[in-house]
C-alpha cells in the first residue's frame, strides 16, 4: 500500500479540518512581487496619506537581491522640533545701555617687561614683567592687547551700567570706575597667582579702598570690597618668635605633594622655592614661587599653599598673632619604579642656604607707588566710600513698567548712581538723596527713550513721561547733571 492511501485512510480519524487529500503535483515556484519589499517598511512611513501599494515606486537606484527579514530590526528617522523649552528665544530688543557704553582705548604691551599705560582722561595702569597668564597659569610672551574703559561721572557710568552701590544695596559714591582687560590672539589673559598690578585712578584720595565690579544676569554692575591698598600697610616680619607652621611640622606639609605626571615622564628633579606670608588669621598671602623647576612642579607647590589656606598656626610676636613672610624649599626626587611617588624629600642644609643668594624679593621693574591701588585681578575696578547724606524713599509712578526701561537716581555733581525697583505702578527707591534727578532710559522700535525729572522737594514726583531722542542727544542732555 503506497504511502498517499495510507494517508487518506487515517485522516478520516484525525479530523478533516486539517488537511485535504491533493494529488502530488510539483510546487509553483512563488510569483515575483511587483515591487521589491526591501524597503517597504521603511517606505510605509514615508506618506502615511498615500500608502505604498498604491504608489508606484521606481527603484533603479536601489536593486534588492534577496528580501529582507521581516523580523529584522528597524529604525524609522524622522525629522522634528526640539522641545519647546530647548527652542532658542528670540532676540531681545537692546538696552539703551549696550548702545551707549563708553568706548575703549587698546594699548600693544610686551608682558615679560614692566609695562605701564595711560588713558585719556588721567588713569595710570602698570603691570609688573611677567604678571599675565593664560588659562594654565603660563606666562605669556609676544603682543598682548590691553583693553582701558574710564568713567569718572555720574552719567559715564549710568550709561555704560554701572551702578555706585554695593551688592547688598548700601550707596556708594566713587571716585572713578574703570576696566582693564588683558588678551592675547583673542584670548583673555589673567594674573597670576599672588601677582598685583598698580592702578592709579584720577582724582581718588588715599582713604577710598578698591572695589571691584560684579556683573549680574541683566547686565548691571554693582560692587564688591577689595583687598586694602598700599597706603596703610600691616608690618610683615621675617621673623618671630614663634613661627608660622602647618601640623606638626614639614612633613605635614610634603605629605600634601604630589610628584606631576608632567614631571615623572621627565624624570625631573629639583627644589622649589616658595615665598609666601601666613597672616594672624593663618591664611596664606602673596604665595610665589621664587625659583622652581617646571613641569608641574611649581604649580604643585602653589596648589597645596592655596589648599592649606587658613590652617596654619599664624607666628606670634610678644604674645599676638602676627604677619609673617616665610620661605619654603620643597625638593622634588625622582624614584624609578614608582608610579605616583608622593614623598617628597624635606629640603636639606644647603638647599636652605642657597635662598641666601638673592631671590628673597623679585624684581618686578616697577618702582613703588604709595598712592596706587594693587588690583590682584582684571574687569572692572573702582575706588570710592559708603555714601553719606540724608535720604528718604521715594516712588516714582510711571505708565508702563517692563524689563527694558532703566530707572536711576543721580545727584548732580556728585559720581553717585542708584537703581530703583519695579512695582506696580512705577519704581521704588530705598533711599533717594536730597537734590536727586530721576532719570529714565528705554529703547523701542530702533529709537532711544529719555525721562528726566528732578525730584521735589516735600512733594510727590510727577509721572515718568519718556520722549524719544537720539543717542547724541541723550549724552548731552546727560552731561548736564556732570
Amino acid at each position: 500500500m503506497s504511502f498517499r492511501i495510507l494517508r487518506c485512510l487515517l485522516l478520516p480519524l484525525l479530523g478533516t479540518s486539517l488537511l485535504a487529500c491533493q494529488p502530488d503535483t510539483p510546487a509553483e515556484k512563488p510569483a515575483t512581487p511587483a515591487t521589491a519589499p526591501a524597503l517597504t517598511d521603511s517606505l510605509d512611513y514615508d506618506s502615511l496619506d498615500t500608502p505604498l501599494a498604491a504608489t508606484p515606486v521606481k527603484r533603479d537606484w536601489h536593486r534588492v537581491t534577496q528580501p529582507t527579514s521581516r523580523r529584522a530590526p528597524l529604525v524609522v528617522y524622522r525629522s522634528s522640533r526640539p522641545p519647546q523649552d530647548e527652542t532658542p528665544p528670540p532676540p531681545s530688543e537692546p538696552r539703551v545701555q549696550d548702545l551707549t557704553l563708553r568706548p575703549s582705548e587698546y594699548f600693544q604691551i610686551d608682558p615679560t617687561k614692566a609695562a605701564e599705560v595711560r588713558g585719556r582722561e588721567g588713569t595710570v595702569v602698570r603691570f609688573p614683567a611677567g604678571a599675565l597668564v593664560d588659562g594654565r597659569q603660563h606666562p605669556v610672551t609676544g603682543t598682548v592687547w590691553v583693553e582701558l574703559k574710564e568713567c569718572y561721572s555720574g552719567p559715564s557710568m549710568l550709561l555704560s551700567n554701572l551702578l555706585t552701590e554695593t551688592e547688598s544695596g548700601r550707596a556708594l559714591e566713587l571716585s572713578g570706575a574703570v576696566l582693564v582687560r588683558a588678551s592675547v590672539q583673542g584670548r583673555p589673559l589673567a594674573l597670576a597667582t599672588g601677582r598685583n598690578f598698580q592702578l592709579e585712578l584720577k582724582g581718588r584720595t588715599h582713604d577710598s579702598p578698591l572695589f571691584y565690579g560684579q556683573g549680574g544676569s541683566d547686565g548691571v554692575v554693582r560692587w564688591a570690597a577689595g583687598e586694602a591698598t598700599a597706603t596703610a600697610p600691616s608690618q610683615v616680619l621675617t621673623t618671630a618668635q614663634r613661627m608660622p607652621r602647618y601640623g606638626n611640622d614639614i612633613a605635614d606639609f610634603n605629605k600634601l605633594i604630589r610628584y606631576p605626571r608632567q614631571a615623572q615622564e621627565k624624570q625631573t628633579e629639583g627644589v622649589v622655592f616658595a615665598s609666601f606670608v601666613v597672616d594672624e588669621s593663618g591664611r596664606i598671602q602673596q604665595p610665589r614661587i621664587l625659583r622652581g623647576v617646571g613641569d608641574g612642579c611649581d604649580e604643585e607647590v602653589l596648589r597645596v599653599l592655596r589648599q592649606t589656606s587658613g590652617r596654619w598656626t599664624p607666628g606670634q610676636q610678644d604674645g599676638r598673632f602676627v604677619k609673617v613672610k616665610m620661605m619654603l624649599p620643597i625638593r622634588f626626587k625622582f624614584q624609578p619604579g614608582q608610579a605616583v611617588p608622593t614623598d617628597v624629600e624635606p629640603p636639606t642644609t644647603s638647599d636652605i642656604a642657597e635662598t641666601t643668594d638673592e631671590p628673597a624679593e623679585e624684581d618686578t621693574g616697577l618702582a613703588a607707588a604709595p598712592n596706587a591701588l594693587q588690583p590682584s585681578r582684571l574687569g572692572w575696578l573702582a575706588a570710592g566710600r559708603a555714601w553719606v547724606g540724608k535720604a528718604a524713599p521715594l516712588f516714582v509712578p510711571a505708565f508702563a513698567v517692563n524689563d527694558q526701561t532703566a530707572v536711576r537716581l543721580l545727584v548732580p555733581g556728585r559720581r553717585l548712581v542708584l537703581a530703583a525697583t519695579p512695582q506696580q505702578g512705577g519704581y521704588q527707591f530705598m533711599a533717594a538723596p536730597t537734590g536727586a534727578t530721576v532719570v529714565g532710559l528705554r529703547y523701542e522700535n530702533g529709537a532711544p527713550f529719555l525721562a528726566r525729572q528732578p525730584t521735589p522737594a516735600g512733594a510727590p514726583p510727577d509721572t515718568l513721561r519718556f520722549q524719544e531722542t537720539t543717542l547724541a542727544e541723550l549724552e548731552t542732555m546727560l552731561a548736564k547733571l556732570n
